[in-house]
């Protein structure tokens, strides 16, 4: 049992004092030592390990004491008056009490909480203190601290941790106060932060660390919005970021972590790849580091920040633990030789895992696309060094933004807040560029959040691409302790799940969907709305109208209030046409013989020689654009002719099949270039016809030109063709009729590629502009 007198925190006598002496009862906490003193071949650390900061070893654990009330044997005596014995039958009763929950004491805005993780045995109950520290303070040679990043993971918040506070902070009036202010408190957590500090915990020193779901009161909006605003200071100023990847260690005997963790030292290894590529041993080694890389950690958008703004960072996994840049490395070597390794990992897995892997489907076998190679990717490349040693961001908020729109979180207003501290607009953030991003408001509903998001790109890029990408998170299903309400979003919000790879986890199931047309913000693949001295730019307006009305009957209290917002945006444009046919949506790479008859193709099985293709065929099937939005290779038309004699009989175009018999030959070709692209254009899309209005009248039955492209699989015969100023690729609207308003509103469907169309064409061709209400 701690001895009260000792549950004092007490920081350092003086600045320079060599121990940093939290005095808990327990042994200090010591400064960790440089950088350049941990051993790179630190995998699996043991006793031996002096030389590692506390924070990285992992130790053979002993039992120390545990906090128990029995251990105080309280009896009742013999030989004393009855009322003494009641008062003490009293006061053994209070001090029985322990386990009560811990209540948050606000901290004032320029301050943090540091968490102190008591020495202990791997099974012993997980006991802590929290410390506050000036926000000047932080990271300072008094105030040390390493900065868990982790996934809170599926679960309940059952696991406890005793919290015990400092009793001098606390006015005590009686017997009960003295013994509440001394006692543990108990604090849920989820199961894999409880491992993590499990794991992280010393036997004999204590551990300083801050943990998020600790150090920040969770359910006070507040504060919360106060700490979110400081993870920037917070992450950069730790001493080391741990990244807890999680553990298998009692999975099996063979565990990926163990394999995995203690391959990387091999993979960084130069002068042995030769082997490691081709000695049939490391296969396995390379399917549990590729398994490793699938795990939740890597999707997960809160370590994107952690992760970037990291002086130094270690990978944590079970007992194991590396260097996050020998880790990084290894990554990038996998990258380079996956495509080698593809077809043994693909053996391997359908032979170890038939009930997971199959032999046919390599969707599966993808590394471009998984979280762990783009978090590798962009810690390397996010920031750059200035002169004087500071670092800034090279990417905009918006770019972070839909470039990670993959990484998933638990609550979907963090889509931005995650990100935003790490942004080129945040460089310097008393900047009038700064002040305008918007803040993490806790207070907000979703659709309040996304609203000013999309509000501050619009405003501040000019431009309407926002509304046809793919990168909001979809509401909740169920409320958190801090949602103000659960909203439907307008359609005008793109949900990352519908993109080309999904969210999270969704990658791991391959392609469901076509990349996008208009890329990232940086990337101008289109010129729908003119350019230079013809652009247009967005016109829109923004409605921040909402009613508020008594929710149901409440006696005696205030009735809660429903909030109704109202969504719409209005925004200008020209309509050129109306879809008069669609194609179901391709299904995994199969182009229909009606859709390439539509585009001008004579399909003859019988045929002796191919004919030339129509530019509008070949063009149309890579929407006119090479390889990330290039301008189309001259060899394009030629390869597209020769995939024409591949037809099957019905006159389709399976492109997986024609891809896998080319890469069985082994001598990768124009064709399989060119059917890359195609399916990446194609996907998921369905060809569509529209006719065109005739300009200026726009009159229904005055129909023109035929338009033809692909477009969104939800769209219908009946939708419009429509270019919105300000967006760089033609977009389908559907419009319904809102009786109680008497007016006509428009779905926005998405966007559309329209052959002729996409560099500027119709703002010469006399369509007439008109205002659209986006719903």
């Amino acid at each position: 049992m701690l001895n009260p007198a000792q549950c004092h925190v007490r920081p350092p006598k003086g600045p320079h004092t060599p121990d940093h002496t939290f005095e808990f009862g327990q042994p200090p906490v010591k400064l960790p030592p440089s950088p350049d003193s941990v051993a790179s071949d630190a995998r699996s650390v043991s006793p031996s390990n002096h030389n590692l900061p506390v924070n990285l070893q992992r130790k053979t654990w002993a039992s120390p004491q545990k906090l128990s009330i029995n251990k105080l044997r309280l009896k009742e005596p013999r030989g004393i008056p009855q009322s003494r014995i009641a008062n003490g039958s009293r006061w053994a009763s209070t001090l029985r009490k322990v386990g009560a929950v811990y209540n948050y004491t606000r901290i004032p805005s320029n301050q943090v909480r540091l968490l102190l993780l008591k020495p202990g045995n791997f099974e012993d109950d997980l006991c802590i203190s929290l410390i506050t520290v000036d926000d000047a303070q932080v990271g300072s040679e008094q105030y040390p601290y390493c900065a868990l990043s982790y996934h809170w993971g599926e679960g309940t918040p059952d696991n406890i941790v005793f919290v015990q506070e400092d009793p001098a902070s606390r006015t005590l009036r009686t017997v009960e106060d003295v013994v509440d202010a001394n006692r543990p408190k108990k604090l849920t957590v989820k199961p894999n932060l409880a491992e993590a500090l499990r794991h992280l915990r010393d036997e004999s020193i204590i551990v300083s660390l801050w943990v998020d779901a600790i150090c920040i009161n969770q359910f006070d909006e507040e504060e919360k919005n106060e700490q979110v605003m400081k993870m920037a200071l917070i992450y950069s100023k730790a001493y080391n970021v741990n990244i807890w990847l999680g553990s298998d260690d009692t999975e099996t005997d063979s565990p990926v972590s163990y394999l995995a963790m203690s391959f990387i030292p091999k993979v960084i290894d130069p002068n042995i790849h030769a082997k490691l590529l081709g000695d049939e041993v490391y296969v396995k080694s390379w399917a549990s580091l590729f398994e490793l890389l699938r795990w939740s950690w890597f999707s997960r958008r809160w370590v994107i920040q952690e992760l970037a703004l990291a002086r130094n960072a270690t990978v944590h996994c079970g007992k194991h633990v590396c260097l996050w840049t020998e880790f990084q490395t290894a990554i990038a070597i996998f990258d380079r030789y996956f495509d080698t390794l593809k077809p043994k990992l693909i053996k391997y897995f359908a032979t170890a895992h038939p009930d997971r892997w199959t032999r046919d489907d390599e969707s599966m076998f993808r590394i471009k696309h998984l979280g762990a190679k783009l978090l590798v990717d962009m810690s390397a490349t996010l920031f750059r060094s200035k002169k004087n040693g500071d670092r800034e961001s090279t990417k905009g908020l918006e770019t972070l933004v839909c470039s990670l729109s993959g990484f998933d979180t638990s609550d979907p207003r963090d889509t931005i807040n995650a990100l935003r501290n790490i942004s080129r607009e945040l460089n310097r953030p008393d900047s009038e560029a700064a002040k305008l991003v918007p803040a993490p408001d806790y207070g907000k509903d979703l659709f309040e959040v996304y609203r000013d998001f999309v509000e501050w790109v619009v405003t501040s890029s000019k431009t309407m691409d926002i509304l046809c990408r793919f990168w909001a998170l979809k509401e909740r299903k169920t409320p958190l302790p801090t949602t103000p309400r659960l909203v439907v979003l307008p359609s005008w919000i793109q949900f990352v799940e519908d993109s080309a790879w999904g969210k999270g986890e969704d990658v791991f199931n391959g392609r469901q969907a076509g990349d996008s047309f208009v890329g990232l913000p940086d990337d101008h693949n289109y010129y729908a709305s003119g350019q230079g001295g013809t652009y247009r730019t967005s016109v829109v307006q923004f409605s921040k109208k909402r009613t508020a009305t008594p929710q149901g009957h409440h006696s005696g209290s205030a009735s809660p209030m429903a909030v109704k917002h109202d969504m719409s945006i209005l925004v200008r444009g020209v309509m050129m046409g109306k879809v008069s046919f669609r194609t179901d949506p391709f299904p995994d790479g199969i182009i229909t013989k009606e859709c390439l008859v539509r585009l001008g193709w004579s399909f003859d099985k019988n045929a002796t020689t191919i004919p030339e293709v129509p530019d509008q065929l070949w063009q149309t099937l890579v929407a006119d654009r090479g390889p990330d939005g290039k301008p189309t290779p001259s060899w394009y038309k030629s390869a597209c002719q020769s995939i024409l004699a591949h037809q099957s009989n019905n006159g389709h175009i399976n492109i997986d099949k024609i891809l896998h018999r080319s890469s069985m030959l082994g001598q990768p070709n124009i064709m399989q270039a060119y059917l890359q692209r195609v399916k990446g254009v194609t996907w998921n899309r369905s060809f569509v016809q529209a006719k065109s209005f005739q300009k200026q009248d726009q009159v229904e039955d005055q129909l023109q030109e035929q338009l033809v492209g692909f477009s969104p699989p939800k769209t219908e015969v009946g939708d419009m063709i429509v270019i919105l100023f300000g967006c760089s690729v033609p977009v389908v609207l559907r419009p319904t009729y809102n009786a109680a308003e008497d007016m006509t509103e428009y779905h926005f469907i998405g966007e559309a590629y329209i052959y002729g169309k996409m560099d500027g064409e119709a703002l010469d061709e006399g369509y007439g502009e008109q205002d659209f209400r986006l719903v």
